[in-house]
């Protein structure tokens, strides 16, 4: 059995992200164990807005968190990663599964913050378990991605994907079926 050399840099630098999710959490309504973060935050949160973070999140720098109505909560799993500038924005409910990969520059949202007529302006967002998001992707409110599904970078989703379907393109369409990713 080989155990993997770690420097003492490494040692510090994973100190320092947990020291960090330590102090980010004065922004959380419930935390699990061991947060970490990557730099700042961007937390925006109406009087009795919740954010909700699950054991083993990483957060890296630049993550923005925007809750615009009291009634809006947030809710990340456990063991789920959200890489650079992605952002969450919410007005009701958006709830990301544990073990997720959200890549850089990726916006969830459960909201248009404007109004066609004869329309809803908010639904609530839900992404399943071991969902893997490339960069650049949106997803729109309302839909709901099912469990080790994959969103292509670029794509925007604005309808459900089923469980273990990679989708792609604007807007996002199945590509390919009984997919199966690791971290």
């Amino acid at each position: 059995m080989q155990i993997s050399k770690r420097s003492a840099k490494d040692y510090v630098k994973f100190g320092y992200r947990v020291l960090l999710g330590a102090l980010f959490r004065r922004h959380v309504d419930r935390c699990g164990k061991l947060l970490r973060v990557g730099g700042s935050m961007t937390v925006s949160k109406a009087k009795r807005a919740k954010l909700i973070i699950g054991d083993h999140v990483i957060l890296h720098r630049y993550t923005g968190f925007y809750m615009d109505s009291s009634e809006a909560v947030i809710e990340i799993g456990d063991h789920t990663f959200m890489n650079r500038r992605s952002e969450i924005r919410c007005k009701k409910h958006v709830k990301i599964g544990s073990h997720c990969a959200i890549s850089w520059d990726v916006t969830i949202m459960d909201t248009d913050y404007h109004c066609i007529e004869g329309t809803e302006a908010t639904k609530p967002t839900i992404i399943g378990d071991r969902v893997w998001i490339g960069n650049k992707a949106i997803i729109l409110k309302g839909v709901t991605i099912g469990e080790g599904a994959v969103v292509a970078a670029g794509s925007v989703v604005s309808r459900d994907v089923a469980a273990h379907t990679l989708v792609a393109g604007v807007p996002a369409r199945p590509i390919k079926q009984n997919v199966r990713w690791s971290k």
